[in-house]
């Protein structure tokens, strides 16, 4: 949800209770780990940090969360521990602070993300979802149609139906148009997605995310190469290391799209740049390797 974190971005929007020094230090330097992508080494300090400090909410989120990011990663054993560390931190931060509502939606993506076998329970986060968006309405609205659309067919009209009654109520505010283009990405349909990033990115001009999206919906649909680029580029540019919750823009993702976007005008050269720096950056890069052995076989 960070930047702004989600499932992977929604402002976090803590407010640290006064620690002791050392407490502060170890929890922001768990944070700073996990911001910097060294996930081990935050999980090991936070797991730490919240047994010496079990009453104190926010170390208890974040332990949640680093553990959560781990999920993707692990496997057998490793993955039961890590989604227990997660559900028991997100737990224990909603039940210190039950108003938080950032708390609440911590567990509620974790509930959504894990496996059954591991504690998830998508019913149980739809439900806190639907908490979350009585409190804060758009952000709530786009949590709820991201646990709908993973469902049947019901379920992903109703999340295009509330995400479309958001759009209209709230055409120009800018968190709306946030909801309404991660939806439209999140669901798969280039058009509509294409649409409201480019009205995002009027109007947050300095994000990168927004030009992200544009370029990555223009070179989806084929259209445009050049002015996709264009886009690119500025995301390059503006692109920081932020965490989101899921579905990050990654910096070697935002290259390979713009290696995509010369293949679609023929320039092989420049395109094999493009991928050669998204492997620079991120050499387990798949999706780049694939498109650079392609080019190899012209």
């Amino acid at each position: 949800m960070i930047s702004r974190p989600r499932i992977l971005g929604v402002a976090l929007g803590v407010l640290l209770a006064p620690l002791p020094l050392g407490a502060q230090d170890g929890l922001a330097q768990a944070r700073a780990l996990f911001n910097r992508g060294r996930f081990d080494s935050a999980l090991t300090l936070i797991r730490r940090e919240a047994d010496n400090r079990p009453d104190h909410a926010e170390t208890q989120y974040w332990l949640g969360r680093i553990a959560a990011n781990q999920l993707s990663r692990s496997s057998g054993i490793a993955l039961v521990m890590n989604a227990g560390r997660s559900r028991a931190g997100f737990s224990r931060a909603v039940q210190l602070e039950p108003a938080n509502l950032d708390y609440l939606e911590g567990l509620a993506r974790f509930l959504a993300i894990a496996p059954g076998i591991a504690g998830g329970n998508r019913d149980s986060a739809i439900a806190l979802a639907e908490r979350v968006r009585r409190e804060r309405p758009v952000e709530g609205t786009g949590l709820l149609a991201e646990f709908l659309a993973s469902g049947d067919d019901r379920d992903k009209v109703r999340a295009d139906s509330l995400v479309a009654a958001l759009d209209r109520a709230n055409p120009s505010d800018l968190n709306t148009l946030r909801v309404v283009a991660e939806h439209w990405n999140r669901r798969d349909r280039p058009g509509q997605a294409l649409v409201a990033a480019e009205r995002l990115a009027a109007r947050a001009p300095d994000d990168y995310v927004p030009h992200a999206m544009v370029g990555r919906n223009l070179v989806l649909l084929g259209r445009e190469p050049r002015r996709a680029q264009a886009h690119l580029r500025q995301a390059i540019g503006r692109w920081g290391p932020q965490i989101r919750w899921s579905g990050s823009y990654s910096l070697e993702a935002l290259w390979w799209r713009l290696g995509q976007t010369y293949v679609q005008l023929g320039n092989a050269d420049s395109a094999r740049v493009c991928y050669a720096e998204a492997l620079r950056i991120n050499s387990g890069f798949e999706q780049a390797r694939r498109s650079l052995d392609s080019l190899a076989r012209r």
